[in-house]
């Protein structure tokens, strides 16, 4: 009697498909949330553009300071960018957690290794590094809601950091740069097209 219930209550199809509406109910709100893509991938750029410019051009000695205040500043505004969608936001879903969770891992992660590096005063190993946690965390983003771009900028950003340990600190700010407006700012745009086709649909 209760296989009989069980069978007729388990329905493969319904579960794939409520599946796979979660995961374009995920997509869609990444995809609304562009800005974020859009706001860092531009902002990592010029801070890395900026910093080598600082270096090869001007060589001010303190170049590296353009990081903390930038990202600080950068920070501030994605918190108070957050808080806002925040009030809009009338549901949370698995995936969309999920994403918080892991951004928010690799924030503390980078945290981590800045405050280490700068107590240690070994600056060579950062980007690298910090290209390896980089493509791990979109990788995983991307797979998580089938976004391709994001996939790809994951892989991308693995050859990177590989590329970048073989090379001074200078170019590998320029490895940086390229590499976040590919993986970052690409898809960024990507998303908002996404996002504003169908909101004309």
């Amino acid at each position: 009697m209760e296989n009989n219930v069980t069978s007729k209550e388990f329905n493969p199809e319904a579960g794939l498909k409520v599946i796979y509406d979660m995961i374009q109910s995920a997509k869609a709100r990444i995809g609304k949330n562009y800005f974020y893509y859009l706001f860092w991938g531009y902002l990592v750029a010029f801070t890395a553009t900026l910093e080598y410019l600082l270096i090869a051009v001007f060589e001010y000695p303190k170049h590296y300071m353009v990081w903390p205040v930038l990202m600080m500043a950068g920070l501030i505004v994605t918190i108070a960018f957050y808080l806002g969608e925040k009030k809009t936001q009338k549901s949370r879903t698995f995936i969309g957690t999920a994403m918080e969770f892991l951004w928010l891992g690799w924030l503390i992660c980078f945290a981590i290794l800045v405050l280490f590096a700068n107590l240690r005063h070994d600056y060579t190993l950062i980007i690298p590094v910090i290209l390896a946690m980089y493509g791990l965390a979109i990788f995983v983003a991307g797979g998580m809601v089938s976004f391709r771009p994001m996939i790809v900028g994951g892989i991308l950003a693995w050859m990177a950091s590989v590329g970048s340990y073989f090379v001074d600190y200078p170019i590998q700010l320029i490895i940086l740069a390229v590499l976040v407006i590919v993986s970052h700012i690409v898809p960024g745009h990507i998303l908002k097209h996404q996002s504003q086709t169908e909101s004309h649909v």
